[in-house]
C-alpha cells in the first residue's frame, strides 16, 4: 500500500546521523538510524512537522519498517534540519 503525500511547505536535510524511534501511536515502534544529509520535508501543520522524505537508506523495501516509515513518517526535530528552503506555492 502506498501512502498519499501530505502537502509540505519547506524542505531541508538532516545535520547529523541520528537514531530515531517512530511508528503508529499505540502500535509497534521501530528504531532506525537516519544518515546525515537525508532529505526531509516540513508538512503543512502539526506539532512536529518535519519528516524524512528520502527513504533510500532503508534497504529492504518490502519490510514493515519501510512500510511504516512511508505511511506514518519518521519525525525529525527541526533543530536537526539545515539548508531549509520554503516551497513555492503556485
Amino acid at each position: 500500500m502506498k501512502s498519499t503525500p501530505t502537502p509540505h511547505v519547506a524542505t531541508g536535510v538532516t545535520i547529523e546521523e541520528m537514531t530515531v524511534t517512530f511508528g503508529a501511536t499505540g502500535s509497534m515502534q521501530h528504531q532506525v538510524t537516519v544518515p546525515a544529509g537525508t532529505k526531509c520535508k516540513k508538512l503543512d501543520g502539526g506539532s512536529n512537522p518535519w519528516v524524512v522524505d528520502d527513504l533510500r537508506f532503508i534497504t529492504n523495501k518490502q519490510s514493515i519498517l519501510y512500510s511504516d516509515a512511508d505511511i506514518y513518517g519518521i519525525r525529525i526535530p527541526e533543530n536537526k534540519i539545515t539548508d531549509i528552503k520554503e516551497v513555492c506555492r503556485g
